[in-house]
């Protein structure tokens, strides 16, 4: 199936888009990515190896990692409580990752400590969110967009079902973003920081990790204590 095509062909949302407050801010405006395994670009067949990004041998993203973990454990408990089968698919899948590696010396950074049950993270200051789409995803990968930062006002752009979420400082958001084409900005006061979680679908095939199924609201009722419908006949309509 092909997809819409995205309203903004010419602008990249990656490198364009930054503001720098003035006298370079607190959070400055930039973007980097991080994870233990991922694929290296133009290099992502079954039979190529899976590589840490080199931010992720960094000892200042290490020290960064360090400090976030906290926040990291809360946001994998409540994955596994809105999408359990995404959870479980990401935590199997880093599980499997970890091993391979382990294995590779050249590593400096130790892979046991990543935080996260998803594949990577990107962490984006101060940038206007040009329209896209993430490729490097699937339907029911889904994306967690944690919103921080200080004293800002703005929103996620929903363009194809035409919705506008707040997106202030503490917001979480999960999204198909692969699917769904989301924007973000332009805002008026203060800075902003998104830590971007997401899973590459090449990395959960290199493992052999299917796809995840969609998160269901009867799941969620179910957890905190609705008792499912007996199945069964309709009940009769009502008679006047």
């Amino acid at each position: 199936d092909t997809l819409p095509p995205i309203s903004d062909q010419k602008k990249s949302w990656r490198d364009d888009g930054f503001v720098l407050p003035e006298g370079g801010g607190e959070f400055g405006a930039g973007r980097i990515t991080v994870s233990p395994a991922y694929f290296m670009q133009r290099q992502e067949r079954l039979i190529d190896p899976l590589v840490m990004s080199e931010s992720y041998n960094s000892k200042k993203v290490q020290q960064w990692l360090g400090a976030l973990t906290t926040s990291e454990l809360l946001w994998n408990s409540i994955t596994a409580a809105v999408a359990p089968d995404l959870f479980e698919s990401g935590f199997s899948a880093f599980s499997k990752v970890v091993k391979e590696v382990r294995r590779r010396k050249k590593n400096s950074a130790p892979v046991d400590s990543w935080p996260s049950i998803f594949s990577g993270l990107e962490i984006i200051a101060n940038q206007t969110t040009f329209s896209h789409r993430d490729p490097g995803g699937s339907p029911s990968l889904f994306d967690l967009l944690v919103s921080l930062g200080r004293n800002h006002h703005v929103t996620l752009s929903l363009a194809d079902v035409h919705a506008e979420l707040d997106y202030s400082p503490g917001a979480m958001v999960y999204i198909a973003g692969r699917v769904l084409e989301h924007s973000v900005g332009p805002w008026i006061n203060g800075e902003r920081i998104v830590v971007a979680h997401f899973m590459k679908d090449a990395v959960h095939d290199r493992v052999k990790v299917p796809r995840p199924s969609f998160p269901l609201q009867k799941n969620f009722l179910e957890l905190v204590g609705r008792k499912p419908k007996p199945a069964g006949r309709r009940a009769n309509k009502l008679q006047i």
